[in-house]
């Protein structure tokens, strides 16, 4: 029968990916490094050549291929700390998901026009001076509070921060520690390794290790009721030069090396 299948190694499936740093390469794993939820990752290679040609009629005699960007692009679901720091070019890396801190107000703050800076806790435990955090209002899940923490009070179990709070605070108001990332920060994004595991519709497992890469576009905060979000990811890949500590082993592979099971003969 003509177009008649020759294995069972068809491309239906989803992917991994796993993103740390460069030396981290062959170490790079689910539990650590795994950006969770992707759908669609599509990795593309787009080689160009330029032509020699002859005759008035231009025929092609020859070619050399000149260029040959390699790039990938994913639709990222979880959006955490780490996953949005890389989506606007900044080291997710240092932003990994840790279990978030939590107290709750044990009296009332008043409204002030002016402003009071003072939060009573039930516990000062996990905060510290200089970080950031949100005062979300009992029964009112839009008013937040932002401020940096200022002093710690373990005794008088109190926090004070930089801002003024002038709206009123009822007793049980939740007290939570921040992550705070650039949003347009110029900050460079250091050179990442990715791996990205996937499978054919059989179970054969496909891998792609990945020494370089950057990710270059993907931060859409998108507010929606229709359908859940995503980081539109892509990921750009770069030569290792001699200095780049796997360079010996990808020289002979391009800007990344893809594994698969060997065919059976």
């Amino acid at each position: 029968m003509a177009g008649e299948a020759k294995t069972e190694q068809f491309m239906l499936g989803t992917a991994t990916v796993m993103i740390g740093p460069m030396a981290s390469l062959f170490e790079l794993n689910p539990e650590e490094h795994s950006i969770g939820l992707v759908k669609n990752f599509t990795m593309t290679s787009e080689p160009g050549y330029t032509d020699l040609t002859q005759g008035v009629k231009n025929t092609t005699v020859y070619s050399i291929m000149t260029s040959n960007p390699v790039r990938a692009t994913m639709e990222v679901y979880e959006h955490t700390m780490s996953n949005l720091a890389y989506s606007l070019g900044l080291n997710g890396g240092e932003l990994a998901q840790t279990v978030g801190v939590n107290a709750v107000t044990s009296a009332d703050i008043a409204a002030d026009p002016a402003g009071v800076s003072v939060i009573p806790v039930d516990t000062t435990t996990g905060f510290e001076v200089g970080g950031w955090i949100s005062l979300t209002a009992l029964g009112s899940e839009d008013n937040v509070f932002v401020g940096q923490v200022e002093t710690l009070d373990a005794t008088a179990k109190t926090i004070a921060v930089s801002q003024k709070i002038t709206s009123a605070v009822p007793q049980g108001s939740k007290v939570q520690v921040l992550s705070i990332i650039g949003v347009g920060s110029k900050d460079n994004q250091p050179y990442l390794a990715a791996k990205v595991v996937g499978q054919l519709a059989n179970g054969d497992p496909v891998v792609l290790l990945i020494p370089k890469i950057r990710i270059t576009a993907g931060f859409t905060l998108s507010f929606r009721t229709d359908n859940f979000g995503n980081l539109p990811f892509t990921m750009t890949l770069y030569d290792l030069v001699n200095s780049d500590q796997f360079f010996e082993d990808f020289k002979n592979h391009g800007q990344a090396m893809l594994a698969a099971p060997a065919k059976v003969a």
